[in-house]
């Protein structure tokens, strides 16, 4: 179910519970469902009146006196939740707000225990809904918004132990370990006697797919990504790492916000504005969420996996890639090597490669119908993927 209807749903569900700040202590009004208590305990370390508490996926909304707030779990280390944190410290600072930027305890920590260690986050969240992949202005405004997130987090601080855990892996190394694992899957599908449809379909498709690994792995080697890469981790850019529909809301106007639609946004919500328009004005229209899978690296690969998304929802579309690069180029221009990274990335048949690998980690003797229709949709695609390819290599 999509973002935005689950949290209209979300809406309807019944209330767990409402809690009320008096004299600085928190008290369930009566005949209402209590939440568990290390909740309680958990909540009474932020500085915020919590009034309606809904639960969500994994997690629960909060309605606070600072606004709209998501509270869940946290698992990951101290070390990850501190590089996100400073990600988004960092974009906050330099003027960019609509960011689910973590609350602080009273003791000013970003997370908060309770009594048998479990640790938890409050994190600001928003009304809105997701960007929509078929509507191309909306597709302009997401890939504009990312320009801006990368123009800001540049030189961002960090320690030397945040730094070496969160870089981007090799990515030579990693074309040539997939490449690997395609021969080798390839391999084991020949050698069966009785192949499915899936296997059948494979073999139908595979070449074409592995010329392409072969080819983006040794254009890679032959461009200027080792340098490339080694700036970024020198001028510390980063990458959201998920720039995806999901983590991109389109946010209400004030005045047509949850009244009409009770979906999900962020204060300060103003009327849409063009992609032109978005310079450093105007952009408390969108926020970016789920800093989750940030880390160091070359910038471009936020823009290859929208640009990818994005074609294989619109069947390879060539209008809808040109507006993406056209609009995040006039805001963050894109060098001409990092154009040919671009180019060596969506040439690279990752879609391909993940559909392999879900294959050949999971029962071999039963394969979904979706895995089969997903392959067949790739391997239609792949002539109109071409003509975009053609077309974007002829300006490199």
């Amino acid at each position: 179910m999509p973002a935005f209807l689950m949290f209209l749903n979300l809406f309807n569900h019944e209330l767990i519970r409402h809690i009320i700040l008096l004299e600085d202590r928190y008290y369930l009004l009566p005949g209402v469902e209590s939440v568990e208590d290390r909740y309680q305990e958990v909540l009474k370390c932020y500085p915020l009146k919590v009034y309606n508490i809904y639960r969500a996926r994994g997690a629960y909304l909060l309605e606070t006196d600072c606004g709209l707030k998501l509270f869940k779990c946290f698992e990951g280390s101290r070390n990850r939740a501190m590089f996100e944190h400073n990600v988004k410290e960092h974009l906050y600072k330099h003027g960019y707000n609509n960011t689910d930027l973590y609350v602080k305890t009273l003791d000013n920590d970003i997370m908060a225990e309770d009594q048998s260690g479990y640790r938890y986050i409050i994190k600001n969240w928003f009304l809105g809904e997701e960007c929509n992949l078929k509507e191309l202005s909306q597709i302009e405004k997401a890939s504009a918004n990312l320009a801006r997130l990368h123009v800001i987090l540049r030189n961002v601080e960090f320690s030397a132990e945040q730094t070496a855990y969160n870089t981007a892996d090799n990515l030579p190394e990693t074309f040539n370990k997939r490449n690997r694992e395609l021969k080798r899957v390839k391999s084991y599908i020949r050698d069966k006697r009785q192949k499915n449809e899936f296997e059948m379909i494979y073999l139908n498709f595979y070449e074409e797919f592995y010329e392409q690994g072969l080819e983006a792995a040794k254009k890679l080697q032959a461009s200027d990504y080792i340098q490339l890469a080694e700036d970024a981790v020198r001028r510390k850019t980063v990458c959201h790492g998920n720039y995806t529909y999901h983590n991109i809301l389109m946010l209400k106007n004030k005045n047509e916000g949850m009244p009409k639609a009770g979906l999900l946004y962020g204060a300060g919500g103003m009327p849409a504005v063009s992609a032109a328009d978005m310079s450093f004005g105007g952009w408390d229209a969108i926020a970016t969420t789920n800093f989750e899978k940030a880390h160091i690296g070359l910038q471009i690969t936020d823009l290859y996996h929208f640009i990818r998304k994005v074609m294989e929802k619109n069947d390879w579309d060539i209008l809808y890639g040109s507006g993406i690069i056209e609009a995040y180029d006039r805001i963050r221009p894109i060098s001409a090597r990092e154009l040919k990274i671009l180019y060596i990335l969506l040439l690279y048949p990752e879609k391909f490669w993940k559909i392999t690998n879900f294959y050949f980690n999971g029962k071999k003797a039963w394969v979904s119908s979706r895995s089969i229709q997903k392959l067949s949709s790739i391997g239609a695609q792949n002539p109109k993927r071409e003509i975009f390819l053609r077309r974007l290599e002829s300006v490199l």
